[in-house]
């Protein structure tokens, strides 16, 4: 199986691309390169055209939504194919407001996780999801998360996003790691370059029960990258 160029893991900032059809599908399009990120590691599929045809969703061919994916993955164009044949270059745009939105709340979620997990009655994260509008968390603790103590992380983040400190991204054995200074954390998602980038964010807590609290994640400044 040949498989698709994730662009996007070394030029996340771009926004158009030129690829050659490798597979058709009954209702999508596998390219040899794309900067299309698709729905996988918990966030949000990029959207854009393809050849000024929309492309409707993207998914990665072996994984499951929230499973680590697989870098080696086909990567599907879901979009209207009767155009389009084997072989054929083709020009891509996708949409980079919403593409550097994502990246901005998506490091931002990082920064979020790395001071939460630091908290009396931290357990784990349970699940998560970001998009270019917020980034949603749920997080387990055996003590209750007050509104204290989700200023106090939100004070603690804003801080260090004014500290201007390099973000980047590696790739190792098929693995992909999100670093900025001190803290790592694996993640095959699409980031900004240095914390400046995000902004100032604020942050909401909802208490789902049963010791979980889901931590939304939102942007303060509406351009910043």
């Amino acid at each position: 199986m040949i498989s698709t160029e994730r662009l996007f893991d070394h030029a996340p900032y771009d926004s158009t691309f030129k690829a050659k059809v490798i597979s058709i599908g009954p209702d999508y399009l596998v390219l040899d390169r794309t900067l299309f990120y698709p729905l996988s590691g918990n966030q949000v599929n990029d959207s854009g055209r393809i050849n000024n045809i929309d492309v409707t969703n993207v998914l990665c061919k072996d994984n499951n939504v929230g499973d680590y994916i697989s870098l080696e993955s086909q990567i599907w164009h879901y979009m209207d194919i009767s155009s389009f044949h084997i072989n054929q270059e083709v020009d891509g745009i996708i949409d980079i407001q919403n593409r550097l939105l994502t990246m901005r709340l998506h490091s931002a979620s990082h920064l979020v996780e790395h001071f939460i997990s630091k908290l009396s009655g931290f357990v784990s994260v349970e699940g998560s999801f970001v998009n270019y509008e917020k980034d949603r968390t749920d997080y387990k603790f055996t003590t209750s998360l007050t509104i204290d103590d989700l200023n106090n992380v939100g004070e603690e983040v804003n801080n260090f996003i004014a500290k201007h400190i390099k973000i980047e991204t590696k790739i190792s054995n098929g693995i992909k790691q999100w670093i900025c200074g001190d803290i790592k954390m694996l993640c095959c998602g699409t980031h900004v370059d240095n914390v400046s980038k995000i902004g100032k964010v604020k942050l909401k807590r909802k208490n789902k029960g049963k010791g979980i609290y889901r931590v939304e994640t939102y942007l303060l400044e509406e351009n910043n990258v």
